[in-house]
């Protein structure tokens, strides 16, 4: 865990990326159970995550980068993750980095939602299916509870689990029938 000095400063170093970056946003340090993480709020939400999470992935790399440049390349200096309204590309727990699926904790449903959301919302832009996971049963629920309203998509999971029972979703264009 980051001491409070150490949060304020990539706070300090998250914002001062935005600004360069031409972005309006506003930047918080969530706490909980031991798990920091910096929330990123703006409406220029889709062009800081990019497609597929890369723009995201990237400036958080960035930040930990600086960050651990500013701390004397200090190796315990803890990963910091980043997430724009609810999505983020770090895998909470056991301390890996690279993904925002699978894990054995309690899925955070605003980011489960947020994830659901960006692939309905380039479903509908590019027209073509797209998959999302792998993601544990109660993960799958939250994306699947997330789209069920929406008239022009629909959620499927893989008929196969993965050895830890995570499955992949299929968002796609409803079919009219």
């Amino acid at each position: 865990m980051l001491e409070k000095t150490q949060q304020e400063k990539a706070q300090q170093v998250l914002n001062e990326l935005l600004r360069l970056l031409g972005t309006s946003a506003q930047v918080q340090c969530l706490e909980e159970d031991d798990d920091f993480r910096l929330s990123v709020q703006s409406e220029e939400a889709g062009r800081l995550i990019g497609r597929k999470g890369q723009t995201l992935e990237s400036l958080e790399l960035i930040l930990n980068r600086i960050l651990r440049c500013q701390y004397n390349n200090d190796e315990g200096l803890p990963w910091v993750p980043v997430e724009v309204d609810g999505y983020s590309v770090t895998r909470r727990g056991g301390g890996s980095r690279g993904g925002n699926e699978g894990g054995g904790r309690r899925p955070d449903a605003a980011r489960m939602e947020g994830i659901a959301r960006d692939a309905a919302k380039e479903v509908k832009t590019w027209r073509s299916p797209r998959q999302v996971g792998p993601f544990n049963p109660a993960e799958r629920r939250l994306i699947h509870l997330a789209l069920r309203d929406d008239p022009e998509v629909e959620t499927v999971s893989d008929e196969q689990a993965d050895a830890n029972g995570c499955k992949r979703i299929t968002i796609r264009l409803k079919t009219n029938e």
